[in-house]
């Protein structure tokens, strides 16, 4: 699969992770690890997360943030953000 990223979810990986090396470089490091973890997961079955719309979203596991993504045709996963829980949950949502 081709993964591809809207180009506003640089902007919330970099706001999340610069909010966690304010508070530690190694909370830093274990959110990074997590995104990557989560991107894997995403990529090795795609279709593991529940579809609402055409949108899913994979849980991080010890942080309270979520991918949100698309599968587009049968070829590409599309990140559309990468979204804090306290977030509205629309938030993202209309970036196709």
């Amino acid at each position: 699969m081709k993964l591809e990223f809207h180009p506003q979810t640089v902007g919330d990986y970099h706001e999340a992770s610069d909010h966690y090396e304010v508070i530690s470089s190694d909370l830093q490091r274990q959110f990074r690890a997590e995104i990557l973890s989560a991107i894997d997961r995403i990529l090795a079955n795609p279709f593991l997360y529940v579809e609402v719309e055409g949108i899913r979203r994979a849980l991080l596991k010890q942080f309270p943030y979520s991918v949100v993504y698309r599968v587009v045709g049968n070829d590409t996963i599309r990140v559309l953000v990468i979204r804090h829980h306290r977030r509205r949950p629309e938030f993202g949502s209309d970036r196709g």
